[in-house]
């Protein structure tokens, strides 16, 4: 591995590493006295600056420099980390995640970039694999460390535990050429970026309605599966009362099994039966959300691993069904587009199923607030994960819709 696909695999890492917040939200609301209704704020300050910062952040690294912007987006990154981890008011937390949201919009629009620009054409698939390998490991490390050390040390080392990473990746980012961007002479063997922008995202997909149905699909799985990480880190601690490095252990089943799900998916879209595997991976997740709504304050372990795991391993298989069908549907010289709009799906899904979670949730909670507060949150969490699995049937059903007509690609639209 070179030097510039593990500084980009180490950004994407700090970013991924984010899921540890998740498992320190109940400790967070009791720190700042901040009801499960109002704890959205520090999901989507994030994510909402996130997905407006993520295509300018883009269009400055080809302009100056992906190197100078990766570096630029680790210092606010670091910068973060340090403000959240020291805040003493909710606002003040607040303000710092909008901070964290540019930092990781730089990373990581600059980062399959460096990895593109510093690796052979014949090596640049496994190579960018680096890169989503390091995001499931974060998605899976975050929730396991995050509840052993929020555990013994509170709440703040979610954030101040990640600085060392930073500084390792600043350390690393210091000779790395500042001029790598797509219009320097030879070092781009990607197409013209000139031409790139003339023509368009959209240009030359033999299939719009599919393409489009595909991206729909992505946001809806995406939103779907976040009622997961915004209310199960409350059933398994203030519900049940794990430990929360207990509590940690069993988060992590879902994305687990999700980068578990991963390889199995590519190598059967490669195989041409992406346009099957899509529904099927979408109704795996919808039939493990729907499991979830059904846990009680009496479920095993076990019960609870087979829920999350469920839906981690049909969100995984989906992930990479869908990508393969996005990324081939688009003309050549458009893939870094087609990439940029994939993310910004998974981040709307993020986005809308904050809102929408937090909504039903809350709405469960006053419509049973008859039953007390332990048959109120036992409704509204069942009543959430019914409209979650709702959700990723609707997403199903979209994928099963044929297409107009053959892309170049070796699947058929999801």
């Amino acid at each position: 591995m070179t030097r510039p696909v593990l500084l980009a695999a180490l950004g994407v890492l700090t970013v991924a590493l984010d899921t540890a917040v998740n498992i320190a939200l109940p400790a967070i609301s009791a720190a700042f006295e901040v009801p499960v209704a109002s704890i959205q704020g520090i999901v989507l300050t994030y994510v909402v600056t996130f997905a407006v910062a993520l295509v300018p952040a883009g269009r400055l690294a080809d302009r100056a420099g992906h190197a100078r912007v990766f570096r630029a987006g680790l210092v606010l990154t670091g910068a973060a980390h340090l403000l959240c981890g020291l805040a003493p008011a909710w606002s003040w937390l607040l303000g710092a995640r909008v901070v964290q949201g540019l930092g990781a919009a730089l990373v990581m629009a600059s980062a399959p970039a460096l990895v593109t620009l510093a690796t052979e054409p014949g090596r640049r698939g496994r190579a960018l694999g680096h890169l989503g390998l390091a995001a499931s490991l974060g998605a899976v490390i975050g929730p396991l460390g995050g509840g052993a050390l929020v555990g013994a040390l509170g709440w703040r080392i979610a954030y101040l535990g990640r600085l060392p990473l930073v500084l390792l990746s600043l350390g690393l980012a210091r000779g790395l050429s500042a001029s790598s961007r797509s219009g320097d002479g030879g070092t781009s063997r990607g197409p013209d970026k000139a031409s790139v922008q003339s023509s368009g995202t959209l240009s030359g997909l033999a299939d719009l309605r599919g393409f489009v149905i595909a991206n729909t699909a992505h946001l809806l799985a995406n939103a779907a599966l976040f009622a997961i990480w915004l209310l199960v880190p409350y059933y398994l601690i203030d519900r049940r009362g794990f430990p929360v490095g207990m509590s940690g252990l069993l988060f992590a089943t879902g994305p687990l099994a999700q980068a578990c799900a991963t390889p199995l998916g590519g190598r059967l879209a490669d195989r041409g039966l992406g346009r099957w595997l899509a529904p099927l991976a979408l109704a795996l997740e919808g039939a493990g959300l729907w499991l979830t709504g059904r846990l009680t304050d009496a479920a095993t372990p076990a019960q609870i691993v087979l829920a999350l795991g469920l839906a981690g391993f049909g969100s995984g298989l989906f992930i990479v069904a869908n990508m393969h069908y996005v990324m081939g549907a688009v003309g050549a010289g458009h893939q870094g587009a087609a990439g940029s709009l994939v993310s910004l799906m998974r981040t709307g899904g993020i986005v809308v199923g904050a809102s929408l979670t937090t909504a039903v949730y809350s709405a469960g909670l006053s419509t049973h607030a008859h039953l007390g507060k332990g048959g109120a949150d036992s409704s509204a969490f069942a009543g959430a994960f019914n409209v979650a699995a709702a959700i990723a049937g609707v997403a199903a059903l979209l994928s099963l819709v044929p297409p107009r007509a053959p892309v170049a690609v070796s699947i058929s639209a999801p």
